[in-house]
């Protein structure tokens, strides 16, 4: 139903209970009536235009639009946080290697200087290094070293001329050389060449430096045995990889003796 047709029924029913009310005629009610009947008539219609305006939830011709209730706030949400920029690392900074130290000069291990002069032809390889070593019985001085090359050497310092020819009596007869291995010859320097050696011939005068003896020892390692009179110093000489040939690895080892430049 309309708000139009309503208000009219509403009014109709008013005017309608007035009539009756106002009525001329021997049943008219008092006054009193007529005054409850107007009251309860007004308070009809306000009663149903406030109805009305509920209804249609307007504030009647030109009122005021009813107040908005406010919406409650909003929890607050934290902004995102912006995406991590990884942060560039600084570049590490090559590390400073020292230039490693300079090898240590072999022939500065030796005190004796006799023994130095013996031993310094065979030092010159990259590879050599020595170290002292606890002499034995009747020596004064023994330097063991790696020559390089798959070879080794012990050089010693006898405490006489004399107590190394007792040394070398013993090499000579074999003492220590799988049997039938042994060779020996004097040995001298060779003129104009300081730094290298031969072997005296058998049918020579010479008694040159001393003696040289090449042998394969009991353990199967090839090794040249060497003396100077003078000195009474002594070189031993090894193979520290032998090939199995006993002739060949002997012959290697007095080419390597008579002159390890080459």
């Amino acid at each position: 139903m309309g708000r139009g047709a309503h208000e009219r029924g509403v009014g109709g029913d008013v005017m309608a209970a007035t009539r009756r009310a106002l009525a001329p005629g021997g049943s008219r009610p008092p006054a009193m009536l007529v005054l409850l009947a107007a009251l309860l008539v007004a308070a009809t219609i306000v009663a149903a235009v406030v109805g009305t305006l509920s209804l249609t939830g307007g504030a009647g011709p030109g009122g005021p639009p009813p107040a908005r209730v406010a919406a409650p706030p909003e929890l607050a949400t934290p902004p995102a946080a912006p995406p991590a920029v990884p942060t560039e690392a600084a570049p590490t900074a090559a590390p400073t290697a020292e230039a490693p130290a300079p090898p240590a000069d072999p022939r500065s291990v030796f005190r004796d200087p006799a023994l130095r002069t013996l031993a310094e032809p065979f030092l010159t390889g990259p590879a050599a290094s020595c170290d002292q070593r606890d002499p034995g019985a009747d020596v004064t001085e023994t330097v063991a070293c790696d020559l390089g090359g798959g070879r080794s050497a012990v050089f010693s310092r006898m405490v006489s001329p004399e107590a190394m020819r007792d040394h070398r009596r013993g090499i000579v007869a074999g003492r220590d050389a799988r049997a039938g291995t042994v060779r020996s010859v004097r040995w001298r320097y060779v003129a104009g060449r300081p730094e290298t050696r031969a072997g005296v011939p058998p049918l020579e005068k010479d008694r040159g430096e001393g003696i040289r003896v090449r042998f394969v020892d009991r353990a199967g390692v090839p090794r040249l045995y060497f003396d100077q009179d003078s000195s009474g110093c002594t070189g031993d000489i090894a193979l520290t990889r032998p090939t199995g040939n006993d002739r060949a690895d002997l012959e290697a080892l007095r080419t390597y003796w008579a002159d390890p430049a080459e």
